[in-house]
C-alpha cells in the first residue's frame, strides 16, 4: 500500500519590505496644522509681549511719542528709587507671609475636614471655598467698604461687643494696611488650597493610617509622621503657586488701599501700573521705567520657579 503526500506550494520569494517612516508632528502637514494655533497663540500673546517689554525697558519711550535707546539707564534708576525699594520690600513680605500662612492653614483645614464625618465635609468644603469663587477685585471692594473707619461693618461690630477702643482706620495707617491686605488674601485664597489638599488626602492609603493607629500613634503623630510627608509633592505645588501669586500681587492692595498710604502697601505690580499710567520717576519716562520693573519681576518669578522646580526634582 502506497501513500502519497500532497506537494507543498513553493514559498513565495521574499519581497522588499518598505521601510516605515516615523510620523512625527513636525514632519507631516497634519501635525503642523494642529500645532500652528498653539504656536501662533504663544508667539502673539506671550513671546512678543515679553520681548517687546524687554526692548522698551532699554529705551526712553513714554508709550506715545518717539523713543531713543537708553541702554541700562532705567535699571540703574531702580537702585536710587526709594519707592521701588519700598515696593520690593512689600512684595517680598507679602509673598513670604502669605505663602507660609496659606500653606499651613489650608493643610490644617484639609486635615480637620477630612477627619470629620463625610456629610459635614461637603458643607465645610463649600463654605470654605466660597470666598475663592469671588474675584479679587470684588473681594477688595467689599472689604474696603467693610473696613471704612466710621461706617464700616468691622468697626461697628467691635463697638457692639464692647471693644470700641480697638476701632481703627485699618487701611489708612501705614502700620496696619499691609497686614490687613494679607488677612484678606488669606480669607480669599485659603479655601482653594484647602480643596487641593483635601483631594490629595483622598489618595492616601487608609491601610497605612490604620497600621499607625494599631502601633499606638495618636491623631497628631499620625498626621505629622505619615500624612504630611505623603503630601509633600502637593505641598511643593501649593508653595510654588503661592510664591508666583505673591510676586505679581496687584488686585487686593490696589483696590483696597491704592498702594497707600505713603506706598506702605505698594507692590511691584501696582507701582508698575502707577508709573505706566501715572507719572515718571527720576526724569525717566514712566512707560520705559515701568517696563524695566516688569522685566525684573518676570526674571525674579522665573528664577523662583526654576529653583523650586530643581528643589522638588532633587527631593524626588
Amino acid at each position: 500500500m502506497t501513500t502519497t503526500t500532497p506537494a507543498q506550494a513553493p514559498a513565495a520569494a521574499p519581497g522588499r519590505r518598505r521601510r516605515s517612516r516615523p510620523l512625527t508632528g513636525w514632519s507631516t502637514p497634519t501635525g503642523l496644522l494642529f500645532t500652528a494655533p498653539a504656536v501662533v497663540f504663544f508667539g502673539v500673546f506671550i513671546a512678543y509681549p515679553v520681548l517687546r517689554t524687554f526692548w522698551l525697558s532699554l529705551t526712553t519711550s513714554d508709550g506715545f511719542g518717539g523713543s531713543s535707546f537708553g541702554g541700562l539707564h532705567n535699571y540703574g534708576v531702580m537702585l536710587t528709587d526709594p519707592i521701588f525699594r519700598q515696593a520690593a520690600v512689600v512684595t517680598v513680605v507679602y509673598t513670604v507671609v502669605t505663602t507660609v500662612l496659606q500653606t499651613v492653614l489650608s493643610l490644617l483645614l484639609a486635615l480637620v475636614v477630612h477627619a470629620g464625618p463625610r456629610r459635614s465635609a461637603v458643607v465645610y468644603r463649600t463654605l470654605l471655598f466660597l470666598p475663592a469663587a469671588v474675584s479679587l477685585t470684588v473681594t477688595g471692594l467689599l472689604w474696603r467698604i467693610g473696613l471704612t473707619p466710621v461706617f464700616g461693618v468691622f468697626n461697628r461690630a467691635l463697638e457692639a461687643v464692647g471693644l470700641g477702643a480697638l476701632q481703627h482706620a485699618w487701611l489708612g495707617d501705614t502700620a496696619t494696611v499691609l497686614p490687613t491686605v494679607i488677612v484678606v488674601s488669606l480669607w480669599q485664597s485659603t479655601g482653594l488650597f484647602m480643596l487641593i489638599f483635601y483631594a490629595a488626602l483622598g489618595n492616601v492609603d487608609p491601610a497605612i493610617s490604620e497600621s499607625a493607629r494599631v502601633d499606638g500613634a495618636g491623631p497628631f503623630r499620625e498626621a505629622w509622621s505619615i500624612t504630611v510627608p505623603m503630601l509633600r509633592p502637593v505641598v511643593e505645588v501649593v508653595v510654588m503657586l503661592n510664591v508666583l501669586s505673591g510676586l505679581k500681587v496687584f488686585d487686593l492692595n490696589f483696590v483696597m488701599a491704592n498702594g497707600g498710604p505713603l506706598h506702605a502697601s505698594e507692590s511691584l505690580s501696582s507701582y508698575t501700573y502707577l508709573l505706566t499710567f501715572g507719572s515718571s520717576t527720576g526724569g525717566v519716562p514712566s512707560f520705559a521705567y515701568g517696563s524695566a520693573i516688569s522685566v525684573v519681576v518676570f526674571l525674579v518669578a522665573g528664577v523662583a520657579t526654576v529653583l523650586l522646580y530643581r528643589f522638588r526634582k532633587g527631593e524626588q
